[in-house]
Order: C-alpha cells, then sequence, then structure tokens
C-alpha cells in the first residue's frame, strides 16, 4: 500500500454544553462542563491535531442559553483548524435543532456541522480526508447510525462518527440507536469516532477498522469515578495504522491504545 500523510485526529463527545443553563442555577456545573470543552480545546492545540471530532451531544438541549452558542463557537474558532460536529439525539438536527438558533458557521469557519440524515461525507481535500456521518432528527424512533452507511470514499483516509449505542455482550436491547460491529465492518472506515457513552472504549468493529467512544470530558452523570475526563488523539500514521492515545482532560494519566478498555460485539 502506497503511503499516506500522516494525520492526528482530537476525538470527543457528551460535552453536553448548556446542561445547566437555567435562572434558578448556581452557575458552578454549568462554568465546569464550560472549562471541560475549554481544556480540550487546550489539548487540541497542544496535541497539535489536525482535525478535532465532536460526536455528538455538544449541546444538552436546544434550549441553551445563546452566550452558551456563542462560547462554543468562539472555542472552535481559538482552535482554528478542521472541526466536524455528528449531531446526537441531545442536539439533534431537523424542526427545532439548537444547530439553526446561531450560525455558528460564520462566527467558527472551520467548522462543518454534518445535517442529514441519512448521512452524508464532507471531504478536507488539503489532508486527503473524507468525514462521513448520518444525524439525528427526533422523528426516526429506530434510527441506527450506521445503517446503510456507504464504503470507502476517494480520499486516502475515511473517518466516520456516530452517536449511539454499540451492541456488545449482555446490551440492553431496549436502548435506542443501535451501532452494530458488521455495520461498522461494512464502512471500511479507518477510524469510526463514537459518542453516547461517558466512558471510553475501544469496541469490536472488524478488521481494518478501529471504532472508539472517547468518553465524556466531564460526566453528566455526576459519577466520574472510572468515566470521562479523557479525549482520544488518533494517530494516522504513514503506514496506514491507526494508534489511539487517551489524554486526560485534567490530571491524570495518559493511556496507550493497548491499555484503553476493549468491548467485543454479541
Amino acid at each position: 500500500m502506497a503511503s499516506r500523510r500522516p494525520l492526528r485526529l482530537l476525538h470527543t463527545s457528551d460535552v453536553h454544553l448548556g446542561a445547566y443553563d437555567t435562572r434558578t442555577s448556581d452557575g458552578v456545573r454549568r462554568g465546569e462542563l464550560e472549562d471541560g470543552f475549554r481544556r480540550v480545546i487546550d489539548l487540541a492545540i497542544a496535541e497539535r491535531a489536525d482535525v478535532l471530532l465532536i460526536a455528538g451531544d455538544f449541546f444538552d438541549n436546544a434550549r441553551v442559553f445563546e452566550e452558551t452558542l456563542h462560547f462554543a463557537a468562539d472555542e472552535i474558532a481559538r482552535f482554528g483548524c478542521a472541526t466536524v460536529i455528528g449531531p446526537g439525539n441531545h442536539d439533534h438536527v431537523g424542526p427545532g435543532s439548537v444547530y439553526d438558533r446561531v450560525d455558528l458557521v460564520e462566527r467558527a469557519p472551520n467548522l462543518r456541522i454534518l445535517r442529514t440524515p441519512d448521512g452524508e461525507r464532507i471531504a478536507f481535500p488539503d489532508l486527503d480526508l473524507e468525514v462521513w456521518g448520518s444525524s439525528h432528527t427526533e422523528r426516526r424512533t429506530n434510527y441506527q447510525p450506521f445503517e446503510g452507511a456507504p464504503g470507502r470514499g476517494e480520499a486516502a483516509w475515511q473517518v466516520g462518527i456516530g452517536h449511539g449505542h454499540f451492541i456488545g455482550p449482555n446490551a440492553l436491547l431496549h436502548h435506542s440507536f443501535h451501532i452494530r460491529a458488521d455495520q461498522l465492518a461494512a464502512t471500511g472506515l479507518d477510524y469510526v469516532a463514537l459518542g453516547h457513552w461517558e466512558r471510553m472504549t475501544i469496541v469490536e468493529a472488524g478488521e481494518g477498522v478501529v471504532a472508539a467512544y472517547s468518553g465524556a470530558p466531564d460526566a453528566l452523570s455526576g459519577n466520574r469515578e472510572g468515566h470521562g475526563g479523557h479525549v482520544l488523539v488518533i494517530d494516522l500514521c504513514e503506514d496506514g495504522s491507526v494508534r489511539l492515545e487517551a489524554v486526560p482532560v485534567g490530571e491524570g494519566p495518559r493511556i496507550l491504545h493497548a491499555d484503553l478498555p476493549f468491548l467485543p460485539a454479541m
């Protein structure tokens, strides 16, 4: 295989900005969530990431304060490099979408938002990269992020974004937004950035496809023991290999690919 241009991605999800945007809130948790995303951007800059991937639930709901939307866009603009948001169930596209309230791209020209429920591919020719993903709406109760996903595109590097529940051993099948290992394998993508879980986990995705949950920068559940607090730094290497490292958002150790938790399919 011909060598490819190496790239570095930074993957985060489930930031839930605005979860505490209420007039009665004391503002502490609101500030903590914002500080968490500010540190994500600090890491993206420090790690010299080429691309930032946000795999859903970036905003907690469509009623967040307008100043929260401005904060988010300004932080993405501060990063300055290509950023892709794949909306999740909390920040869905379609009628009433949070992404229709403010033109985030005007404030952050480096931002791209996946808006097509059946999936779309965004090309970054300068990086020889394409990013594919489908977007949540509130009108598809049986939505599966990778159902019917296409194969590889034309760029050397192929990346996906999806927000849902991976069906592994002992999975509770009543969970919505199923993601199956065979669906991930069929994409043929080099890396798939997943969201919906607070715990960072590599999941089974078939030969040649690496798929992982980044975990949340700050666990919205309040259970921070073993949850969240990391982003994933993904190196797409010249030889075609993919290497992951979990980097703490606050204090804590870095975790190499071989030591990340792994979940097989059913």
